[in-house]
């Protein structure tokens, strides 16, 4: 591991958040990283907002660079096309590919997200916190303000360099723009579609009850 002394603070332990923390780590730099949630690994916090993930090629480079893509390989179900259901209830299978070989695998958010928290806190050199949300952020002196969610305390960090991978409500975007002392503009756009969540159970004996490799839709107009 190449050594590097400077110190990254990362907003955010989701996905992009973990992820760029143990790649950091491997190279060698200082990191600390911030969450406003807890630790998934300990309190089941999904909240009924688990869409599986469609893991691409793409995504399974970025597990090779880090080393573990055979870990998460383990968690993948390889999906080889669309399962179709219809009013009558009949299915149809949509290959994505013609070629058999070829398929998306579905990996579960929080077993990813998991996964990649305990390989990056593998590194003496990674630390992370929960419970941290972080409410501003100021560029020039590149600190960050968080409210710890437990003693209800606000406290600064401040670090080399500064990423935000907190999502859709960044609160470093949102000082970036109410701050008004650099140039920047986003949007921002709602999709007008609602969510719900539907479990279904597997069978007695522990069984899929649907096809196990297949992206399933209910298509119904604009709804799938």
């Amino acid at each position: 591991m190449a050594e590097n002394k400077q110190n990254v603070l990362i907003i955010g332990a989701g996905l992009c958040g973990s992820l760029l923390a143990l790649r950091l780590g491997q190279r060698g730099y200082n990191v600390n990283v911030y969450e406003m949630r807890p630790d998934l690994r300990k309190v089941d916090i999904s909240a009924g907002r688990s869409i599986n993930l469609a893991f691409s090629d793409r995504g399974n480079k970025a597990m090779k660079l880090v080393g573990i893509e055979d870990k998460v390989k383990a968690l993948c179900i390889p999906m080889n096309g669309r399962m179709l259901h219809d009013k009558e209830g009949n299915t149809i299978l949509s290959n994505y590919s013609g070629r058999e070989h070829e398929y998306i695998n579905s990996i579960s958010r929080g077993e990813l997200n998991g996964l990649l928290l305990t390989e990056a806190e593998k590194h003496e050199n990674v630390t992370m916190y929960f419970n941290k949300k972080c409410k501003s952020v100021d560029f020039e002196k590149t600190t960050a303000t968080f409210k710890d969610f437990e003693t209800k305390n606000e406290f600064v960090e401040d670090a080399d360099i500064i990423i935000a991978t907190d999502g859709a409500g960044s609160a470093m975007r949102r000082s970036y723009y109410l701050g008004k002392k650099f140039l920047f503009s986003f949007s921002q756009e709602f999709l007008t579609h609602g969510y719900k969540e539907l479990s279904i159970l597997p069978t007695a004996n522990g069984d899929y009850k649907t096809y196990k490799n297949a992206l399933h839709i209910w298509p119904r107009g604009d709804f799938m």
